[in-house]
């Protein structure tokens, strides 16, 4: 065994996970302030850089990275192969280490209520000097007044042939019915379907982390089960002799876990399998401080799938070295020949 090597593999592995973490949580936090910023503008106002959003997006996502950094680093290790434990035993003591230490003090300090940005410009008014389309119509505000919201302009009716322009004057704007400010940033940016469905289960991740954060300590360690299973999904890098096929299997392990652990605090469905648990930990004296317990269906399926990913680690291991020492054998009979 190359200590030395397996020591600087280790070494990079730290690296990568402080790089990885560092690149993430601004990429995600110049998203966030850019999106909010577009949220609360206006036609014809300008994006100016807000540094207390910016750092308000990097608390907000660290705690999503963090519980995404067991696939980042599997990953980096598809790429860095290395045949001794000691990268794999670094690997668990980095994750492990952030969900003791750094993903709780950093879920106390991250601000997951989601309230108005109350920044630089914001305004409620439409900006005036644009056309908007609404439905059937198509307005054009020529005046807006800030104090009392008194709108003059011209509005155009689509579905008439004839008599299809007016004005109009001190005209009472009506109320903000869209997450937007102004429709027109709403048509040029709002997300796709697909990607709001992702981004509704990012949100159920985190009032999911907020509330069980607050919810105690034994809340917490029900929650914490999650990060078994991720850590366990390393046994997968060995899953194929095809990398694109175990970069796969541990990309969809890990979404899956956590689209699963979304779901059992989130879907109703889960209710009665979360009851018939609790009916059954009820009745083991030393299993029935579980049944008080956020959700033990969950826990108890997190650490069933460690339990499996864990086996499959030795099994994919034995069956790697068998195959090395198999090769080794083959190509020196190959050489003396």
């Amino acid at each position: 065994m190359n200590i030395k090597k397996s020591l600087l593999t280790s070494l990079k592995l730290m690296g990568f996970y402080i790089c990885i973490s560092v690149i993430m949580c601004i990429a995600l936090a110049a998203i966030y302030m850019i999106y909010t910023l577009c949220i609360n503008m206006v036609a014809g106002q300008q994006l100016t850089f807000d540094i207390k959003l910016f750092l308000d997006g990097v608390l907000l996502f660290l705690p999503l990275v963090l519980v995404l950094q067991a696939m980042f680093m599997t990953l980096w290790m598809i790429r860095h192969p290395e045949s001794t434990i000691l990268p794999i035993a670094f690997y668990a003591l980095i994750y492990i280490a952030s969900w003791i230490f750094v993903l709780p003090a950093t879920v106390k300090e991250a601000s997951f209520e989601g309230s108005r940005y109350s920044g630089q410009n914001v305004s409620d008014k439409p900006s005036s000097g644009y056309f908007r389309s609404s439905r059937d119509k198509i307005f054009y505000y020529s005046n807006i007044n800030e104090d009392n919201s008194l709108a003059n302009g011209l509005c155009i009716a689509t579905d008439k042939t004839s008599d299809n322009v007016y004005t109009f004057s001190n005209v009472q704007l009506s109320q903000k019915r869209t997450t937007f400010t102004d429709s027109l940033i709403q048509n040029t940016i709002e997300m796709p379907a697909s990607l709001s469905i992702i981004v509704c289960y990012v949100q159920d991740f985190f009032v999911i982390l907020n509330t069980c954060a607050k919810g105690g300590l034994g809340y917490w360690l029900c929650f914490s089960t999650l990060a078994l299973p991720l850590l366990a999904v390393v046994a997968l890098r060995r899953f194929s002799p095809w990398r694109l096929v175990s970069v796969i299997s541990i990309i969809f392990v890990t979404f899956g876990m956590m689209a699963f652990n979304i779901a059992g605090y989130t879907n109703t469905g889960f209710v009665a399998v979360e009851n018939s648990i609790n009916e059954v930990l009820t009745k083991i004296p030393p299993l029935k401080s579980l049944a008080r317990i956020s959700n033990p269906c969950v826990m108890l399926a997190n650490i069933v799938v460690f339990i499996i990913l864990t086996a499959a680690f030795f099994a994919f291991e034995f069956k790697n070295r068998r195959y090395a020492e198999g090769s080794t054998s083959s190509f020196g009979t190959d050489t003396a020949y």
